[in-house]
């Protein structure tokens, strides 16, 4: 289980509501997504799925984060992602799932949460530049 202060500085750097439940801590995310087709317009409230278990000794824990993100938004998400000041740690994995209108990022890494947050909420702050 995430300690009190990690799981305070994961809710500040993401912004969202964090709920602790049988050691694993789950973030509840969402945005606001505007996706175009043809003439028309569908706006909707994506939820992200971000979560950490398996605390180990040392404060690192398995991150894990499934994001939403409009084709257009990929590149500069996954651009500040990867340039963070913080880099990737070695045991990380990446994968995505592309359709025309939405792509789902996933990423898993251990890591610290604090570190896994930060970079998270780096990566989103590139979209509203």
């Amino acid at each position: 289980m995430l300690t009190a202060s990690a799981v305070e500085k994961v809710k500040a750097y993401l912004d969202a509501e964090v709920e602790t439940i049988a050691g694993q801590t789950f973030v509840k995310k969402s945005r606001e997504m505007k996706i175009f087709r043809e003439q028309q317009c569908f706006t909707c409230i994506i939820e992200h799925d971000i979560s950490f278990g398996k605390v180990n000794a040392d404060g690192t824990a398995l991150n894990r984060a499934e994001i939403f993100l409009l084709p257009e938004e990929y590149p500069s998400f996954l651009f500040a992602w990867k340039s963070f000041r913080i880099p990737l740690p070695t045991d990380y994995r990446q994968w995505q799932q592309v359709n025309p209108h939405i792509v789902s990022m996933c990423v898993e890494s251990v890591e610290a949460p604090e570190d896994f947050a930060a970079r998270l909420s780096a990566a989103f702050s590139a979209l509203e530049t």
